[in-house]
């Protein structure tokens, strides 16, 4: 691709495009947020307004045929990544689709092939991968300095409260799931990405839902890496504590590591040292890692580099998906091929 500038349009203006995808695309060297779609089209006129973007279309396949417009960025309900992305790839449009990337492995797949089909890239927004701190751990473990890791833990405990109003995360028919997709993706998702995407032999897996919802609200998953090493994951939308827990933990043979807050300690002669780097702490990591996602889409674009969070890497993770709500149901371990 030339050295122009990438014309970007958006779909979907709720709180993911306005607190984290418009402010930094509207950041981003080479990259133009030129227009937004919304099923609200007052409200897409609205946002528009408020951030200086040029162009509204009330109807998205509008936007998909516009020819000014090389890429979409897709930021609906789950249940619309499908449909939106596949229909956008078709015109000939690139694609970052807000996670999870869809409902089920065998939608992710679809999507997948229709991107091939298509000559066109769809990539997974994987903020987290971007943090300053999660890069450092995952060159900790590239580079052996932790060992043989053998026991992995990542959690994200939130708080329950009602700031989540969208009803659509809570019909199993929009949302695909509960937690296991809205938080266990990104968890497992940056956990897999740090141990330097090991390959999974299995998982056992619960869940647990509350007397109101349709989807379920709790989960714990236990990952058996074909390497012999183990992955735990626990998630909830409803704890009850003053704050909430997200980490990734890692335990090696040759010393530890913690992220959030990051630390990392070795073994070193014979002694334990804290060998944790500094990070500049400044600036929010969360900010941070949106606006360095967006600033890769465009590196990716321009320079024809490897996408990250593309499709050979979600696709996976989205099976992984199936996996846990499988086991769930039968209340077994299932084998991943």
């Amino acid at each position: 691709m030339a050295k122009r500038t990438i014309r970007v349009g958006l779909v979907g203006v709720g709180a993911a495009a306005q607190v984290n995808h418009i402010p930094a695309l509207k950041k981003t060297e080479g990259l133009e947020l030129v227009a937004l779609s919304d099923r609200d089209p007052d409200k897409a006129s609205r946002v528009a307004q408020k951030f200086q973007i040029p162009g509204v279309h009330s109807r998205v396949d509008d936007m998909f045929a516009d020819d000014e417009i090389d890429v979409i960025d897709i930021c609906t309900p789950n249940f619309l990544h499908a449909p939106m992305a596949t229909a956008a790839l078709e015109a000939g449009k690139h694609v970052l689709c807000e996670r999870p990337l869809a409902r089920s492995g065998e939608e992710a797949a679809a999507m997948a092939k229709a991107a091939k089909k298509a000559d066109r890239l769809l990539m997974c927004a994987v903020q987290h991968r971007f943090r300053p701190d999660a890069q450092l751990l995952r060159k900790f473990v590239e580079k052996g300095d932790l060992g043989d890791i053998f026991m992995a833990k990542a959690g994200w405990l939130r708080q329950r409260t009602e700031w989540d109003s969208d009803e659509w995360r809570r019909q199993k028919r929009e949302s695909g799931g509960g937690v296991v997709l809205d938080l266990g993706f990104q968890m497992l998702d940056l956990s897999l990405w740090i141990l330097g995407e090991p390959k999974v032999a299995s998982v056992t897996a619960s869940v647990h839902r509350s007397s109101k919802g349709e989807v379920e609200d709790s989960a714990t998953a236990f990952f058996r890496l074909q390497s012999g090493a183990t992955l735990t994951l626990e998630l909830t939308w409803g704890l009850l504590m003053e704050k909430d827990f997200a980490y990734v933990n890692l335990f090696g043979s040759g010393g530890a590591a913690l992220l959030n807050p990051f630390r990392v300690h070795k073994g070193m002669h014979g002694t334990l040292v804290n060998v944790t780097p500094t990070l500049e702490t400044s600036r929010n990591q969360y900010k941070h890692s949106i606006e360095a996602q967006m600033a890769h889409l465009s590196d990716v674009l321009r320079r024809n580099a490897h996408p990250m969070g593309g499709t050979d890497e979600i696709v996976p993770v989205m099976e992984m998906m199936d996996a846990i709500y499988r086991s769930a149901e039968q209340g077994k371990e299932v084998r991943l091929a």
